[in-house]
């Protein structure tokens, strides 16, 4: 399955896409971009978030470069708007259902569903792990141990423990930043990373309590995260496919142990 680059997609497989991202994203351990790249829309996720970011650099080029950057744009976000409220429904809705409130915790909280909740995503997962290696055009050693060290990589990170103490207020831009860079890369989970800080709970609570002053520095942290993260990812997709479509293999290799 190729990633589907064309303007022939609708608005209902896009606003489907962002439910299936944003759903991810909700569980410890699973990326969104992962999805993305699942459905066949990870780059053109990418480059669109990438011509909307170039967007305000243009607005001093020449009028045919003017024009071209806000025609694509324009394209840029008739496809990220449905995304975007796909992602934030997914992520509302699975987040509640797995997480909860402490009077009625959700799937993951509960002895009798959580080891089932991380199973059946694990095979999820575990399926996908092919799906960025068959994209690789001519497999060679070099892809093999940019394969192997970055699922090492990933592995030994989350081997690090979870922080268990409620970190200062201060920190929660920072997080935004990790937790935006981690959910661009599929393999990596910007869920787990908020986990890992001690910032996965505050976030989800603030988002279901609508406190709008956590989420606004988180938000902070997850745009400048974004205006520095997807650049470059979008120029090692273009400029290195094969070595990129390697390593994204072995993040989301490296990503099980922590579903496990």
């Amino acid at each position: 399955m190729g990633d589907d680059l064309s303007d022939n997609i609708g608005p209902g497989r896009t606003f489907a896409t962002g439910l299936a991202m944003g759903g991810a994203d909700a569980i410890p351990g699973v990326s969104a971009s992962t999805m993305a790249l699942i459905l066949g829309l990870y780059r053109r996720f990418i480059q669109s978030l990438n011509a909307i970011i170039q967007w305000p650099r243009s607005l001093r080029a020449a009028d045919d470069e003017r024009l071209k950057a806000g025609m694509e744009g324009i394209r840029a976000l008739s496809f990220l708007i449905p995304l975007g409220i796909g992602m934030f429904c997914g992520l509302y809705i699975i987040s509640w259902l797995l997480i909860g409130p402490d009077d009625d915790p959700g799937w993951l909280r509960r002895g009798s569903t959580g080891a089932l909740a991380y199973a059946f995503v694990f095979g999820l997962v575990f399926a996908s792990i092919k799906i960025p290696w068959q994209r690789i055009e001519m497999i060679g050693t070099e892809h093999i141990m940019l394969a192997i060290f970055s699922a090492i990589s990933l592995a030994f990170l989350t081997m690090l423990g979870f922080n268990e103490t409620e970190p200062p207020a201060w920190t929660l831009p920072l997080a935004g930043i990790c937790a935006i860079s981690a959910m661009l890369v599929p393999g990596i989970s910007g869920s787990l990373i908020l986990l890992i800080l001690g910032h996965y709970a505050i976030v989800t609570s603030a988002l279901h309590d609508a406190e709008i002053g956590t989420l606004g520095l988180f938000a902070t942290g997850v745009i400048v995260g974004a205006v520095l993260a997807i650049p470059i990812i979008n120029k090692l997709l273009n400029a290195h496919h094969g070595r990129m479509m390697a390593v994204l293999t072995g993040l989301i290799a490296g990503s099980l142990p922590t579903l496990w």
